[in-house]
């Protein structure tokens, strides 16, 4: 197994292309720029996404879940890093974080899978995932949230038709672009009330261009809400806990 550096940081600067209507960097951006970062690293250890696509394979991320402590403002000059974990058998966790200097602005936990295109299964990491230099620790070490998957019941808020525009890679629509569709459900104003500051993120199903998914909302016992997406066959593609 190819041993490789465990982490990779490199200085950035929040754009006005990456602001929201208070110009600080906006969730979905957050989301993107780890998205980024974890791409390059990934290349630069010969499994991004163009190296699988050679071995027939496309990523897939199960579960994400992002803490912000502060979202930086446009101009603000940052520093952004990943690093990755030993891998179990089907599965790796790729961990990212957002600086500025001494202070961490915000950090994201992932679990990720490779699928074989053929069929869809998973590949077992010992083909390819190559094993860290070093053993980084995770940001924390609190589990990912248990949500129940059936939203029967819950209030319908809006719903979104998958464009061309959503869809990645691997053909599907792209992880980041399930958190854009659910928080334009919700106004400027209903999101600044909302202060949020965690999302749990669990990606179920894959949804393509041109279907339709539901997003719905509930009451939670821990969280401020809990959101799923309904493919058209109403069964959950994605779920999230804010908080």
């Amino acid at each position: 197994m190819k041993i490789v550096n465990a982490g990779m940081t490199i200085d950035t600067i929040v754009m006005s292309s990456m602001c929201d209507d208070k110009s600080l960097m906006s969730i979905p951006a957050l989301l993107d720029a780890f998205q980024d970062i974890a791409g390059i690293h990934a290349a630069s250890a010969e499994h991004g996404v163009l190296q699988l696509e050679d071995m027939g394979l496309f990523w897939v991320v199960s579960k994400m879940r992002m803490v912000m402590n502060r979202r930086p403002v446009v101009g603000e000059k940052t520093q952004l890093s990943t690093w990755i974990l030993p891998s179990d058998r089907i599965s790796c966790e790729r961990d990212c974080a957002l600086r500025s200097g001494d202070e961490l602005l915000a950090y994201c936990r992932c679990i990720w899978a490779a699928l074989r295109r053929d069929n869809g299964r998973p590949e077992p990491m010992a083909n390819f995932y190559p094993y860290p230099d070093e053993v980084l620790d995770a940001p924390d070490d609190k589990p990912f949230v248990r949500m129940n998957r059936n939203f029967e019941g819950a209030e319908e808020i809006g719903r979104y038709k998958i464009r061309s525009v959503d869809i990645d890679r691997g053909g599907h629509m792209n992880n980041v672009n399930y958190i854009r569709a659910m928080l334009g459900c919700f106004t400027c104003e209903e999101i600044d009330k909302m202060d949020i500051s965690e999302i749990d993120m669990q990606f179920q199903l894959q949804c393509y261009e041109g279907e339709t998914i539901t997003f719905m909302k509930r009451d939670s016992d821990t969280a401020k809400m809990e959101i799923g997406a309904l493919n058209g066959e109403g069964k959950t593609a994605f779920m999230a806990a804010i908080y």
